[in-house]
């Protein structure tokens, strides 16, 4: 347990870290940083002091682990937090998670006991040891309810999901190539990854998984069911299948090996090049640079130009928005990031080199295109070297640094703010398209602005300008030979065949014109 005699300040016992690499999205880092202490002149206590008074005045008791948490996190969001501020509320919050964790834990262990034989109680206890919750899950779900005083992506990542979020990071890890879900209890296959040994050994979207090395899936969390399914390349896994109308389990083995999940997919079309960008990782500059190469290789001059589909995109790595960006233009300023640290502020401008040779690229967006992916859009809009279609995206304008504190994990932190090359936050109001998507479906998903703990708008102004124009899905099928099921994606054709957003506009209206003339005429 702590107490008032042990007065650590952290802030003074250690080292000024290495610059920090920024990230732009909700979870990804880029690299490792060094905890940073430095003194806090504006916390007039240590922050073992602060950790005990606000403990003591909620009558909480942490152990030396959770309290080694918070003395190292304290002084990292108070040197290095976007904005500076008093640390009591967070503390405050912090103490009241601990409290409701621990009647949550009572309660369920006193209706656990409740109507249980002494044999049951038995098998229960045995139950409970092979169930045991991570040693940091008590403060980190504290600690979580703590941070989101501060905004809504700043968080402290436990050490198993420190190692999970550096294996995503990197866009491989030795595993089978499967993308699942639970699905009453057994693992689900969503789909399984090209070229991967899932794929290879015959595993089906639909399939249900039952059992991993005889072990039943039921009663694991999909996290669980999912650690044990990774392993060392090269090793055998057994797994019981459950397939369709097939009355008996099947039984699949198949070699773990690296899976690199492709961050960017393309497609070649008769006259134009299609790519998705799902996320931005350390993969997906390169994967796309190869996709460019195959689409050109595929068309050359006959192609019209490029569909670059950033919807549903979270973000990911702000240095692979810069480098995808990069990818389109000449010249420019990219992304500007201002935080309260000199280290924490940068201007990236293009290098030079359009590998599109100036040919017409469209940008697909919509209210799930956040963070990373709005910084492309920003660049590409501002810089006139993309057309944007669809609706406002996410609005996600925060930049997070990952803070490695060890055997502890790290802290995910909102060091700064991203502007885009006119100097525009785009904080809670987004990008808008140039070509507006008009639609009657339900949004899929919460904006920025309304996530609970969202920063301000702060310095972002309303959009002078909106949309340059707008159309609706089936206008632009009306304008294709063969209308497509994607609404979106057929109006980004249409604009590519019809020239530009000028031409297909008059083309769009014209058309509206001849309907209502031949109505009239009826």
């Amino acid at each position: 347990m702590i107490g008032p005699t042990r007065n650590m300040d952290l802030w003074k016992a250690n080292p000024r870290p290495a610059a920090p690499v920024f990230l732009a999205m909700f979870v990804l880092p880029a690299v490792l940083i060094t905890l940073l202490c430095a003194p806090m002149i504006s916390w007039a206590k240590s922050t073992q002091d602060l950790i005990v008074e606000q403990a003591s005045g909620q009558n909480v008791a942490l152990n030396e682990q959770e309290a080694a948490v918070l003395r190292r996190t304290l002084p990292i969001i108070g040197r290095r937090y976007l904005r500076k501020l008093d640390p009591t509320p967070l503390l405050k919050e912090t103490m009241q998670g601990l409290k409701e964790y621990d009647a949550a834990v009572a309660s369920m262990e006193n209706s656990a006991k409740t109507g249980k034989t002494q044999g049951d109680t038995a098998k229960s206890e045995n139950a409970e040891k092979k169930k045991k919750p991570s040693e940091f899950r008590r403060i980190a779900l504290a600690l979580n309810k703590g941070l989101n005083v501060l905004d809504a992506h700043s968080a402290y990542l436990d050490p198993e999901s420190y190692g999970e979020l550096k294996i995503r990071i990197s866009g491989k890890f030795a595993g089978l190539g499967l993308e699942v879900t639970m699905d009453a209890g057994l693992v689900k296959v969503i789909a399984p990854i090209d070229d991967t040994p899932a794929q290879r050994a015959g595993m089906q979207a639909g399939d249900l998984i039952s059992h991993v090395d005889g072990t039943p899936i039921k009663g694991m969390t999909l996290r669980a069911a999912v650690r044990r399914m990774r392993g060392l390349a090269g090793t055998t896994i057994r797994l019981t299948v459950l397939r369709g109308k097939a009355k008996d389990p099947i039984e699949v083995y198949i070699v773990r090996d690296i899976i690199r999940v492709p961050a960017v997919r393309h497609r070649v079309a008769s006259d134009y090049g299609y790519i998705r960008i799902s996320a931005f990782s350390q993969r997906t500059e390169p994967g796309l640079r190869k996709a460019m190469e195959k689409i050109d290789d595929a068309l050359g001059a006959a192609s019209l130009g490029l569909v670059i589909d950033l919807r549903n995109n979270p973000g990911g790595l702000l240095r692979q928005a810069i480098r995808v960006s990069d990818v389109f233009l000449n010249e420019g300023t990219i992304v500007s990031v201002r935080g309260r640290m000199d280290e924490d502020n940068a201007h990236f401008r293009a290098r030079g080199g359009d590998l599109a040779a100036g040919k017409t690229v469209v940008v697909l967006v919509n209210e799930g295109t956040a963070s990373a992916a709005e910084i492309v859009a920003g660049a590409l809009k501002e810089n006139r070297r993309a057309v944007i279609v669809g609706s406002r995206s996410f609005g996600k304008g925060s930049v997070q640094t990952i803070f490695s504190m060890g055997e502890f994990g790290a802290l995910r932190l909102t060091t700064a703010l991203y502007y885009t090359p006119s100097g525009r936050t785009i904080q809670a109001w987004g990008v808008l398209p140039d070509l507006l998507i008009e639609s009657d479906r339900q949004e899929a998903g919460r904006r920025e602005e309304e996530l609970q703990g969202a920063l301000s708008r702060g310095e972002a102004t309303p959009h002078t300008v909106g949309p340059s124009a707008s159309i609706t899905g089936d206008r632009c099928n009306e304008l294709l030979a063969k209308a497509m099921d994607d609404k979106d994606l057929a109006c980004a054709v249409a604009l590519l065949r019809a020239g530009g957003l000028d031409r297909l506009e008059h083309l769009a209206s014209s058309l509206a014109n001849d309907r209502g003339t031949a109505a009239h005429q009826r």
